[in-house]
């Protein structure tokens, strides 16, 4: 049996031709017009899945990116104010010297470098105070849009919250993007890093505190108090006492400039200490570099007797060697923040690399091959061709052409 073909049926199929050839024709003219082999997920399913789950990646490392950037501009930010305190502390230390030479400086000499040293405190707490760009307190912690520090009735206090924020800079790596003003201005290490020694205000004799250290067999766990006192022959002695040990040994006999050594601890006390006085070793603590520089600018501001002499003199070296302390506080978190700087342009760099990779492998899987493609449009032009020519031919057959 032969099947007829109606001349609609090969209208229909003529036309169909032409349209199929058009469809891949219209396809490749728009790869080649992007550059871009799939245009529909429907062209390669699993290649389009995984260009999208690349550029979801390459999202997540942009953003990555962006905390990085943001991170080493507060940090820079921070390193400039934190050179700026340390300005700061340097000048007091210059006067506070200057202001221990009783030789050279009469009562209004001091005067004027304790209102100076008032001055370097205010300029401090307005470093402590630091806005960036954004208007933040950049060492309020989380409390950013307060001021870190307030002062009250003469004493300086920290207000911000929480500890440092944390930055995301990778999958799993975090860094610290600050540092609070607490950790900052407030956390150095008392005295020597172990002890401090202080003068109590009821001392009547002219000794000053000297030279101070330790080894590693001081407990830093216990105060003591070392005390003065008549022996025999009118000698002046000396005991330490534990605030939990108690007496460490019997009295000894006073030598100015002596290293008195204890629990693993020396304190150098000079001149001549009245058989009544006492100096206390606190050990641990902290010191504020605002109370530093109160205590300095009080210091130098003390007058009288000899005993007074005696009082500001070791009171000005003991707010050097708290300068000092705070300045080495400074130098730790300055250097600590080097590091996070330098980690920070690190993974920068490693986060480049990984998106550049990211975009070299969505390259490959998306990217046309433009030689092939203009190969292929060739081909479907002339299928085109084809298609249109043999409807045109088609269309006009007819058996009554035959009759």
């Amino acid at each position: 049996m032969i099947d007829r073909v109606s001349s609609n049926q090969v209208y229909r199929t003529g036309i169909g031709s032409i349209l199929e050839a058009q469809s891949q024709l219209s396809r490749i003219q728009e790869q080649v017009a992007s550059g871009k082999r799939i245009q529909n997920p429907s062209d390669d399913p699993s290649a389009a899945a995984e260009v999208i789950r690349l550029r979801t990646e390459l999202n997540r490392v942009e953003t990555y990116q962006r905390n990085a950037d943001r991170a080493i501009n507060a940090l820079s930010f921070e390193e400039s104010a934190i050179a700026g305190a340390e300005s700061v502390l340097q000048r007091a230390r210059e006067l506070a010297v200057q202001g221990a030479n009783d030789a050279l400086l009469t009562q209004e000499d001091r005067e004027i470098i304790a209102a100076e040293i008032d001055g370097l405190r205010d300029s401090l707490l307005n470093i402590g105070n630091t806005r960036n760009a954004d208007g933040e307190y950049i060492f309020a912690g989380d409390r950013v849009n307060s001021a870190a520090f307030s002062e009250s009735g003469g004493a300086i206090s920290y207000d911000g919250t929480g500890g440092p924020r944390m930055v995301n800079i990778a999958a799993g790596i975090r860094i610290q993007g600050n540092d609070t003003g607490a950790e900052l201005f407030q956390n150095a290490p008392a005295g020597n890093g172990a002890f401090e020694v202080s003068v109590p205000n009821s001392n009547v004799g002219n000794g000053t505190v000297g030279s101070t250290g330790y080894d590693n067999s001081y407990p830093g766990n216990e105060n003591y108090t070392i005390s003065f006192s008549t022996g025999g022959a009118g000698q002046l002695q000396y005991t330490v006492t534990g605030s939990t040990s108690g007496a460490l040994a019997a009295a000894q006999d006073f030598t100015p400039g002596e290293a008195i050594s204890f629990a693993g601890a020396t304190v150098v006390i000079e001149g001549e200490p009245n058989a009544s006085d006492t100096f206390a070793v606190t050990s641990g603590g902290t010191q504020s570099a605002f109370d530093t520089l109160s205590e300095l600018s009080a210091a130098l501001r003390t007058n009288g007797s000899s005993d007074a002499t005696a009082k500001r003199v070791s009171r000005i070296g003991a707010a050097i060697q708290s300068i000092d302390a705070n300045l080495g506080q400074f130098s730790k978190v300055r250097t600590d923040l080097g590091a996070r700087l330098n980690r920070l342009d690190d993974q920068i760099s490693l986060n480049d690399s990984f998106n550049l990779q990211v975009e070299r492998t969505i390259s490959s899987l998306e990217d046309l091959d433009l030689a092939k493609a203009v190969t292929e449009l060739n081909l479907q032009l002339v299928a085109l061709q084809a298609a249109q020519q043999s409807y045109l031919k088609t269309q006009g057959i007819s058996l009554f052409n035959y009759l």
